[in-house]
């Protein structure tokens, strides 16, 4: 059965349908995507690098290689698209380690106000790191980390799409011109580490207390080569 419309209802679609097209699919598209910027990338404490245990090989947006120090136009969810990769330039096998792209304009560092940041791991840390003197206090779900087996000369890509469109959300609305790059702490197969620039050799039996070593020691300490 045909149905009859009021005609004062056919003008109001009439009024409707000719307002859909001026926010087509491009310009709408347009409207929810991320702004763009341009940021530029720095390597925190470069002036260490010579004693990392760690090369980056290469820094990439959206399989772009970037530049440091040199501004870089993104726009859309671009964090998500990051990835870095490094060599281990070390003696030993490294099985944990990463690297976190932080946003210093983002926070002043204060437990109020930390930075924001999306950061990228694999491997698992080694169980001394959670022995007590009642035991071993291994986190919830420490068995279910993969293993990394990261021999000297190897390569190990790291992405960010776990944590970037989330990071960027918090970004939303904030200047942002800058970002770093900088290393988490790096566990080799003899439980020795490095973190915050410096070398440690793992406690000795009986002991908690990690031992502070150079480079040259590190170096030529037991379980080198493994």
């Amino acid at each position: 059965m045909l149905r009859r419309f009021p005609c004062r209802w056919l003008l109001a679609s009439a009024a409707v349908l000719l307002v859909i097209p001026a926010c087509g699919v491009p310009a709408c598209a347009q409207q929810s995507a991320e702004p763009a910027a341009d940021i530029t990338f720095a390597l925190r404490d470069a002036d260490h690098i010579a004693t990392w245990p760690v090369a980056i090989r290469e820094f990439a947006i959206d399989g772009k290689p970037i530049r440091f120090d040199r501004p870089v136009h993104v726009q859309g969810s671009w964090l998500r698209t990051v990835a870095v990769t490094l060599r281990n330039v070390s003696p030993k096998t490294i099985v944990q380690g990463g690297i976190n792209l932080v946003f210093p304009e983002s926070g002043d560092g204060s437990e109020a106000h930390p930075y924001e940041a999306c950061w990228s791991q694999q491997g698992q840390v080694p169980k001394i790191v959670y022995l007590g003197h009642d035991g071993y206090h291994l986190p919830p779900g420490y068995d279910l980390q993969k293993p990394l087996q990261l021999a000297p000369g190897a390569d190990l890509r790291l992405i960010f799409s776990a944590c970037g469109d989330a990071t960027q959300a918090k970004l939303a609305g904030q200047p942002i011109h800058q970002a770093a790059l900088t290393f988490t702490s790096f566990y080799f197969a003899d439980d020795s580490r490095w973190s915050a620039q410096e070398y440690f050799l793992p406690p000795l039996p009986g002991t908690r207390q990690w031992r502070r070593v150079t480079p040259n020691e590190f170096l030529h300490s037991t379980g080198a080569g493994q």
